[in-house]
């Protein structure tokens, strides 16, 4: 009995221990009436975001009581959404616990965002946290490109090819365009009147270059082809116009990285030359810093305040434009294979000895540090300032010695058929090649940095070279001059072996800079230049005649650093084979007539220029011969209707069939 009674005893005990325990804890609860909510905070980890979307923007605060307690709270923020689940967190004592959320938001339709989110106390006490306030800026998706047509004749197809490399019948026409990893729009097909596609609400009331599906300035690269002057382009029936234009503007929707233009004349600079009744933009190097005009064109004044500060760069041309599918071929052929940079390849590929490109931004007073030196695309935002405004042109060519210029009566009627067989390296070029880190690479003292990185193609046996010290080479005090690079860059080439018989026509372009402050003047503005670009063209031997090779392939490229550093070099130089077999070739007057034909508008034009040669394809098309052909440059009669009548570049096989 006394052992029941001690079991019970400590039984009770047990029980008596957890009712106590029980009731404090409910005492501690019943506390809760009287602790209050002394400081609530919520600050987001990342204040401005810029970057991919959608954005996971993510909020870290705390809550703060004085006594023990149980605190309901729910997260508000400032598009009026509320939490709908009432959130708890206990209190056993005085003190301070961590909160966290997240906002997930951004992309195509709100590229940009500013607002916060806040802690709402429901109870005990009612009190709300300072806004934890933050902004969102999107990119555009990377690698993606638009690309619109401002008339119905071949720009159409232009502007297809530059995407995919087929006309709007799906001919592959151009062997060379925007890569096929990137997502790309051909836009604006079967509308009409579009100039709202270009317009910026902070100008035009019914603009709409924020459309996610039409709007120019959603994408990463936008490009355009069709007729166009200094100040208005054509956009299939109204027009548009720089002044009603903002491109890159986050706040406005705007969030373009890189905006290219084929048409004449839209970034017209310098002085209108004029030569044999024809009057043309091209010496941009000759600007003297007046006010736009016919007579000195200003690209600065015209395009400045159409660059949102955002906006990587735009680029146009000075001069008359072709904007076919040889041109767009060109574009790509440079970056994609090649391996120039983004401005380069834009300027060099589109440019010619009568076609001026020209490239603009905005930055800081360090021209080096601005998306002019790009050298792949980015859908990162120009974060390198916005003080001045800097240009990239190419300056006049120097072409030593000329071009075979060729005479009606003197075009033969036979030629031997020519064969191609993809080349070897020369014994000059295989000395100084070694694998480092199972990557081939040239080794020669005058590569900046030493050596290059070699890239090729089996197929057609081309290959470029980037120099692996290209990108810390600083300006020297005194740059070369046009001689002296040209010089530089035969030697070079000589001693790697690209010299040969077969050499022909040796251009320079010197790719050149300006700056000047944004609210500067004509007297602020500073020059420079960035490359020197040498072209070895060749001419092949065929009997008693002797043809230049035009096209894409058919030369090799010496990029050159203003100090005479080598920073890239490519070369497409199929080997040649004369065959037994002739071919019969078309006179200039019948070859004539057949392009003429393929104006639409003959009466309209004349003929500004031709040549006569054999076409050599760029690096990545496979080719078995040289085809002899035509190549027609016709200008409008009346430069007045330039808009109405652009220039054309045709080609006509020069082979009878």
């Amino acid at each position: 009995m006394d052992r029941f009674i001690q079991r019970q005893s400590r039984s009770f005990g047990r029980v008596t221990r957890c009712a106590i325990i029980t009731i404090a804890m409910l005492s501690i609860w019943g506390q809760s009436a009287s602790a209050a909510v002394t400081k609530v905070t919520l600050k987001p980890a990342t204040k401005i975001y810029s970057g991919d979307c959608p954005a996971k923007i993510v909020f870290n605060g705390s809550i703060t009581v004085n006594a023990p307690g149980l605190v309901s709270y729910v997260f508000t923020r400032s598009d009026g959404a509320t939490d709908t689940v009432t959130k708890n967190l206990k209190f056993l004592a005085a003190g301070t616990k961590s909160v966290n959320t997240t906002w997930t938001l951004g992309g195509a339709s709100l590229p940009s965002f500013k607002g916060w989110q806040a802690v709402k106390i429901l109870g005990p006490t009612a009190i709300e946290s300072a806004h934890a306030d933050f902004e969102v800026h999107c990119d555009p998706a990377l690698n993606s490109a638009k690309a619109a047509h401002g008339n119905t004749d071949w720009h159409i197809d232009t502007a297809n090819e530059f995407l995919f490399g087929k006309d709007m019948a799906g001919n592959n026409t151009a062997a060379n365009f925007a890569p096929s990893g990137w997502t790309k729009t051909h836009i604006h097909v079967g509308l009409t009147n579009t100039a709202h596609f270009y317009d910026d609400k902070a100008h035009v009331a019914t603009a709409d270059d924020a459309d996610t599906t039409n709007g120019i300035d959603k994408p990463m690269l936008f490009f355009y082809a069709g007729h166009g002057n200094a100040t208005t382009w054509n956009t299939l029936g109204n027009n548009g116009h720089q002044t009603d234009v903002l491109l890159g503007n986050l706040d406005g929707g705007g969030q373009l990285r890189y905006y290219w233009q084929c048409s004449c004349e839209v970034f017209a600079h310098g002085p209108q030359v004029c030569s044999g009744g024809d009057c043309d933009y091209s010496a941009p190097e000759n600007f003297d810093g007046t006010a736009d005009s016919v007579a000195m064109r200003n690209v600065f004044e015209r395009w400045g305040p159409a660059i949102g500060n955002d906006l990587r760069m735009a680029c146009g041309v000075s001069t008359l434009a072709y904007c076919h599918e040889g041109n767009v071929n060109a574009i790509w052929n440079k970056f994609n294979n090649e391996g120039n940079s983004v401005a380069e390849a834009f300027i060099l590929g589109l440019g010619s000895a009568s076609v001026k490109p020209l490239c603009i931004t905005r930055g800081g007073s360090d021209i080096t540090k601005t998306p002019l030196y790009d050298h792949t695309f980015t859908n990162r935002r120009n974060t390198s300032g916005n003080g001045y405004l800097h240009i990239l042109y190419a300056g006049g060519t120097q072409t030593d010695p000329p071009m075979i210029v060729w005479k009606p009566e003197m075009i033969p009627l036979k030629l031997w058929r020519v064969r191609l067989i993809p080349p070897g390296d020369p014994v000059e070029f295989k000395r100084r090649l070694v694998i480092k880190n199972h990557v081939e690479q040239l080794r020669d003292p005058q590569l900046a940095g030493g050596g290059a990185i070699v890239k090729r193609n089996r197929e057609s046996g081309s290959l470029s070279l980037n120099a692996v010290g290209a990108a810390t080479l600083k300006a020297p005090r005194s740059p070369k001059t046009a001689a002296a690079q040209r010089k530089t860059a035969l030697e070079f080439a000589q001693r790697i072996g690209w010299l040969s018989e077969d050499t022909g026509s040796v251009q320079v372009t010197s790719l050149l800079t300006a700056s000047m402050p944004n609210k500067g003047d004509g007297s602020q503005i500073k020059r420079g230049e960035k490359n020197v670009v040498v072209s070895i063209g060749r001419r092949v031997r065929n009997g008693d005649h002797t043809l230049d090779v035009i096209g894409s392939g058919g030369r090799a490229t010496i990029t050159l650093a203003p100090g005479g550093e080598v920073v890239s070099i490519a070369r497409t130089w199929r080997q040649t084979e004369l065959t037994r077999e002739q071919v019969a070739v078309k006179p200039f007057e019948r070859a004539q007539a057949e392009a003429m034909k393929r104006l639409g508008n003959a009466d309209a034009y004349r003929l500004a220029d031709w040549r006569f040669g054999y076409k050599e394809a760029a690096v990545n098309v496979v080719q078995s011969e040289l085809p002899v052909v035509y190549e027609f440059d016709f200008v409008p009669k009346d430069r007045e209707r330039l808009i109405d009548f652009p220039p054309q570049q045709i080609e006509v096989s020069a082979e009878e069939q």
